[in-house]
């Protein structure tokens, strides 16, 4: 049967997806953002990538106007986006299967064991962001999340990997951050992660999953060592009660911190729903402004930094 790649955005868009894009599978084969460490759709499956379809489900605007980096609104509603994105998702496949092509779901959060990272730099079968760039939904910013024309970076990215040979999009080929002039990114993140075009993980990691993995872990070991006596306290304390609610909902451990995506001016929605709460960023201090004035002083005379070439590609207006 024939599929065409309006069909299937049309599809997609009626299930609820915000953006839909589209990338040749073997563009993303040819161009893994880590060639060491390579996140390619034929690695998954070498007989159904021929077209990458990369959905994304916008965040709710109000949860990008609270202020605070550790809010249990902002997390318990980015769950319901990532459930509402992975249903989607479902259904597309099913979609597309009816139609007679054999598809794959990827999942925005998942990782494999495989490549864990104590560190923070566990990452999942296929890089999401870089697939959008792919597929023609935006651009990569100053800490290399993705921007996007309508929401900037307050979206959340899924995928789908489908053997219908579908019509790809083209890769937008102006950058949308405006990098070290703005840097309110660098200025907002309160785990002070954010270099110039590069993210610390391991600073960042304690605060965009504020009670994963690591976080259960370390609650665990401090109650297997503490004295028998204060073993009781440990189990029915604040942090027990945090990790029980965030496994039986998901609450903080894929959502946490969002401060560098609440500040970020790119995106329609900033102007018309953000500026007024987000202006202000009450993290800023002397040396962050210090150093983001040295990087835009660097910019000037050319140099965009160390980790700028390696992500050329998909930061655009090179």
């Amino acid at each position: 049967m024939s599929l065409t790649a309006a069909a299937v955005k049309a599809k997609a868009k009626a299930l609820g997806a915000d953006l839909v894009g589209i990338a040749r599978g073997e563009v993303l084969d040819h161009h893994p953002p880590d060639p060491a460490r390579p996140q390619t759709p034929s690695r998954i499956t070498p007989d159904d990538a021929k077209s990458v379809v990369v959905l994304a489900r916008r965040l709710l605007t109000g949860i990008n106007r609270l202020r605070g980096h550790d809010d249990r609104h902002k997390q318990y509603s980015t769950e319901l986006v990532l459930t509402d994105l992975e249903e989607i998702e479902l259904k597309l496949v099913y979609f597309l299967e009816d139609a007679g092509f054999p598809s794959i779901t990827i999942p925005p959060v998942h990782f494999d064991p495989r490549q864990y990272d104590p560190k923070g730099d566990t990452r999942g079968p296929l890089s999401l962001t870089h697939a959008a760039v792919e597929a023609g939904l935006g651009t990569l910013g100053l800490n290399l999340m993705l921007l996007t024309p309508e929401y900037g970076p307050r979206i959340m990215l899924g995928a789908v990997l489908t053997s219908a040979d579908l019509e790809p999009d083209r890769p937008i080929a102006e950058a949308l951050c405006l990098g070290e002039p703005c840097g309110r990114c660098l200025l907002a993140c309160p785990a002070d992660a954010i270099g110039q075009w590069t993210l610390d993980k391991e600073r960042c990691a304690p605060l965009a999953s504020p009670y994963g993995f690591t976080y259960l872990m370390g609650h665990v070991e401090r109650l297997v060592k503490a004295p028998r006596d204060a073993q009781l306290a440990l189990l029915k304390s604040k942090e027990s009660f945090m990790s029980w609610q965030s496994i039986l909902r998901g609450v903080g451990v894929y959502s946490g911190c969002t401060r560098c995506v609440d500040v970020c001016p790119v995106g329609r929605d900033y102007d018309a729903h953000l500026r007024d709460a987000q202006e202000e960023i009450a993290e800023r201090t002397p040396e962050k402004e210090r150093r983001l004035a040295e990087m835009a002083r660097r910019r000037e005379s050319g140099d965009r930094g160390p980790y700028y070439a390696r992500s050329a590609r998909w930061i655009g207006g090179a």
